[in-house]
């Protein structure tokens, strides 16, 4: 009864226009300027006036325009609405066949002879969204022993929303962008297939890691995803993956800093007089400390000079091994990692525009059962200690720039 009463205000309202004076020729109008809507259907209703006679078929023809082409993106239930007869039609339905295309439709209603036009002849709409977008949850993680492979359910501008219904999602391996092989260097734990149940965000799927030590080139996964086409995919549509040797993962943790070993008298006595600033390196703090989390999340408090350049949570990336020439003139394999929230320039008053930089770290053993993290910082151009190494152009011209001797800064930590 309540929507009754609802079409019959609706209906006053539309012809309205066609009442401001008095008159008793026939009217017709939709019902609005945009049709109602549902998940995958847009009806157009028309509200018809002053006809007694009912028994008459009236017709009233559509003509369809917009962006989107019928039988292609949308079909429709007729091409005219009908009024009285055997057989009205007081509405015409458009089915959406392609969601997400953004693609227009708009219906404008012929009047027969004699019928005036009431508010809205016109009527035009945007086809319907995709249900859901589907994202991975980051582009880049690193596994050791096993990971999740996280997914979020979002609208189309990445806002994390609800599935309203289940939601079938399956993972690939992109075998033309990866190096690691599946079944060989890599597996899923229990299948590549997932249902996000309605009322859910999120999903994920555990990767599992087959060999304790990937060979460097490798040792990268490529993920894609794959669901209905009612679907579409979001802001992250590809993951990867970056293999790592086992022994990383003992990276967890708090590391609470020991000694530079490169400090402002190791650099004075590499660089003697050719540079100035040496005073601008401090002695480390007993509470400067690195946190790294289970999901190789960097975290960092310092209270001396490096607080000028780790400036922020970040998340840490696999680079590549380097040969590096340590400060006792030997040379070591060091495995680097890629940070961002980093400032380059070593300055409290100037912040570089690039914030991704290199790190090098060594995992050592210390006494009695300690751990130690052997942190290089390798990839810099210092504008507060020895500015003269930039401006004599000292710094290489490729990342990691300050990966030698008397360039980078060499943090021992120890593992609370």
């Amino acid at each position: 009864m309540k929507r009754t009463f609802a079409i019959l205000s609706i209906i006053m309202a539309v012809l309205a226009s066609c009442q401001d004076e008095i008159s008793l020729n026939p009217a017709a109008s939709l019902f609005s300027a945009q049709p109602e809507m549902t998940d995958t259907t847009a009806i157009f209703r028309l509200a018809v006036a002053n006809v007694t006679d009912s028994t008459q078929a009236i017709s009233f023809p559509v003509v369809f325009g917009g962006t989107a082409e019928p039988g292609i993106d949308y079909k429709v239930s007729a091409d005219a609405f009908v009024f009285g007869g055997e057989s009205p039609v007081d509405s015409i339905v458009v089915t959406a066949l392609k969601l997400g295309t953004d693609k227009t439709i708009s219906m404008s209603v012929q009047l027969p002879e004699g019928f005036e036009g009431g508010k809205y002849l016109t009527s035009e709409f945007t086809l319907h969204d995709k249900f859901a977008y589907i994202s991975f949850a980051r582009d880049y993680k690193m596994l050791t022993d096993s990971t999740d492979i996280a997914f979020v359910v979002t609208d189309k501008s990445g806002k994390t929303r609800q599935a309203k219904d289940s939601i079938e999602v399956f993972l690939s391996v992109n075998t033309g962008k990866s190096t690691a092989v599946e079944g060989a260097d890599f597996m899923f734990s229990d299948s590549t297939r997932f249902v996000i149940r309605a009322g859910a965000t999120s999903g994920a799927l555990e990767l599992k890691s087959l060999i304790p030590e990937p060979v460097e080139g490798m040792d990268k996964i490529v993920l894609n995803m794959r669901f209905s086409e009612n679907f579409g995919a979001g802001e992250v549509s590809e993951m990867e993956v970056g293999m790592l040797d086992g022994k990383w993962k003992a990276l967890e943790g708090k590391w609470l800093a020991d000694t530079l070993v490169t400090d402002s008298v190791y650099m004075k006595k590499y660089w003697e007089d050719a540079c100035s600033g040496y005073d601008q390196l401090s002695p480390v703090n007993r509470l400067d400390e690195i946190n790294i989390d289970s999901e190789f999340g960097f975290d960092s408090f310092f209270f001396s000079t490096f607080m000028y350049y780790f400036t922020g949570e970040t998340q840490m990336k696999k680079g590549p091994v380097i040969d590096l020439e340590l400060t006792d003139g030997s040379n070591a394999p060091v495995q680097t990692f890629l940070i961002g929230n980093t400032n380059r320039y070593f300055s409290k008053t100037e912040k570089s525009e690039d914030q991704e930089s290199y790190i090098g770290i060594r995992l050592l053993p210390g006494e009695e059962d300690e751990q130690l993290m052997d942190l290089y910082v390798i990839d810099h151009t210092s504008r507060s200690f020895m500015p003269e190494l930039e401006a004599g152009g000292k710094y290489a011209t490729e990342k990691p720039v300050a990966a030698s001797p008397g360039l980078y800064l060499n943090l021992i930590l120890k593992k609370e």
